[in-house]
């Protein structure tokens, strides 16, 4: 392998060896992105289950917080803080505006935040549509909100 390596000296092969690192590069942020997107229609989904199945009570999130936590117990995001952010979530935006907008694309901290201190649908909408456009962190989100 490093014979090959060392005998390799051509400009048509250090171009095709970019393109491919590029290549690998953008796949994964596409992956990222995509991953993101399921992730956070899964939370909506969620959430519009918790609505539905409101009937069983005040203990209903903590109890689903705990068994979900047994049956994944390496998956992140199933406190019943965060299932109470799903249910809020789902309340709060239309599923089509969370594609329009782009709001599945963000990170679901950016979400939280958002959802805690913008009362109004169409701010909410222009932060989220600003903070992909501007790829702001949650630090800089918090700091413009």
């Amino acid at each position: 392998m490093k014979d090959l390596i060392n005998t390799i000296n051509d400009d048509e092969y250090f171009k095709f060896l970019n393109e491919i690192k590029k290549d690998i590069i953008n796949t994964r942020k596409k992956v990222l992105l995509n991953a993101n997107n399921e992730l956070i229609m899964m939370y909506y989904r969620i959430g519009k289950g918790l609505i539905e199945k409101n009937k069983y009570g005040t203990n209903f999130i903590n109890n689903l917080s705990t068994d979900l936590k047994l049956e994944f117990p390496d998956a992140d995001g199933l406190s019943a803080r965060n299932l109470r952010y799903m249910q809020k979530f789902a309340k709060e935006f239309e599923y089509d505006s969370i594609l329009q907008h782009n709001v599945a694309k963000l990170p679901w901290g950016l979400v939280i935040s958002i959802m805690d201190k913008v009362k109004n649908m169409e701010e909410r909408l222009w932060y989220s549509e600003k903070a992909l456009e501007n790829l702001w962190t949650r630090t800089q989100l918090d700091i413009k909100l």
